[in-house]
């Protein structure tokens, strides 16, 4: 992912929004969404380059997306400033987790990867009163099952995807040391068996590697930030297992 990189210090009239949202489940709706075009690449005829400004009361969430894996600039700069590619006062999100704006809650925004990995979406929530970065987590599918914000507060119910340490097909102690890691109880963990038999029968010549690969768990979790402490609490509905990537 591509970086042109030039951070300058932020507005000083970056505010958090405290209100949470309408719909619990749903981003904030941008009060202006600004895009302009940039010039074509003759390498990449395909390619639709261009700036996408997302306007919010207190703040603008930039997106430079020349056409290529994850946006060449992601930036936090003031509500009012001019939509254009390079720009001082704005604050870049330098981050490889980071390749394209997912949405905004509050003062929480949210920016998930450029691609997938071992089955989930990798996503980062950044502060947009300070632009430091809050937590981490991949997520499946492309959205949440709710969303709500206050001033410094913030909970997530979605499913998560973990990558485990172990394999839970071939270390019988590995149910412990994923119970002890996120607290799913033994008896909330999936079977991963048919998961790995069928990979060991795609690729027989391979069995013995893939049996020792670690679990990728998917499980429901409710993730709540508050005072700069990141909580995640798994909720007692279906699990799922598969093979990492």
């Amino acid at each position: 992912m591509k970086r042109t990189v030039i951070t300058s210090v932020i507005v000083a009239a970056f505010v958090c929004v405290a209100g949470a949202s309408s719909d619990p489940a749903a981003f904030d709706k941008p009060i202006k969404v600004d895009v302009v075009t940039l010039p074509k690449d003759e390498l990449n005829s395909d390619a639709k380059p261009k700036i996408t400004c997302s306007r919010y009361p207190a703040f603008m969430v930039k997106e430079v997306d020349l056409g290529e894996v994850g946006a060449e600039k992601l930036a936090l700069l003031a509500a009012e400033a001019p939509c254009e590619r390079a720009g001082g006062r704005e604050r870049v999100i330098e981050d490889d987790t980071a390749g394209y704006l997912m949405g905004v809650s509050g003062g929480f925004v949210f920016f998930r990867a450029a691609d997938g990995w071992n089955g989930g979406l990798p996503f980062v929530v950044y502060d947009a009163a300070t632009g430091e970065r809050l937590l981490d987590d991949s997520l499946e599918g492309d959205d949440f099952s709710a969303i709500i914000s206050g001033k410094g507060e913030l909970t997530l119910d979605f499913r998560r995807v973990y990558t485990a340490s172990c394999s839970l097909y071939l270390d019988a102690a590995c149910a412990k040391t994923i119970a002890a890691d996120i607290g799913l109880s033994p008896k909330q963990l999936p079977d991963c068996a048919a998961a790995y038999k069928e990979e060991m029968k795609r690729s027989p010549d391979h069995a013995g590697e893939i049996e020792k690969l670690p679990s990728v768990i998917v499980y429901p979790v409710e993730l709540a930030y508050v005072a700069d402490e990141t909580t995640r609490r798994p909720m007692d509905r279906q699990t799922s297992c598969q093979m990492p990537d």
